[in-house]
């Protein structure tokens, strides 16, 4: 919860609605850095990353992730909740991956 209120959906697209103007106005928008720390449950993580990119590919808008390994990343994020897949050394977030490829 954030300013009194409980963040879903409905007010993720809220808070984004002044970009989704814009990009429906043919001006150019990348939500650049997003993310979700390494300390939230992932499937809390999951469900807001998939609505984030969802709302963002409904009005065209470009997503770049905050980092590719480290804590709010898909390789060696750290999460405690999170069963990782071997990968060239690394603990790759196989569920976060599928994610990103799939919206």
């Amino acid at each position: 919860m954030m300013d009194g209120r409980s963040w879903d959906r409905a007010a993720l697209a809220e808070s984004l609605a002044p970009w989704f103007e814009l990009a429906g106005r043919g001006i150019g928008v990348h939500y650049n850095e997003g993310g979700v720390y390494n300390k939230t449950p992932h499937a809390v993580a999951l469900a807001w990353l998939r609505d984030t990119l969802e709302l963002l590919k409904e009005h065209n808008i470009g997503y770049g992730v905050w980092n590719f390994r480290g804590s709010f990343g898909i390789l060696d994020s750290g999460r405690a909740d999170v069963h990782y897949e071997d990968f060239h050394g690394r603990k790759l977030d196989r569920k976060m991956l599928a994610l990103l490829q799939e919206v």
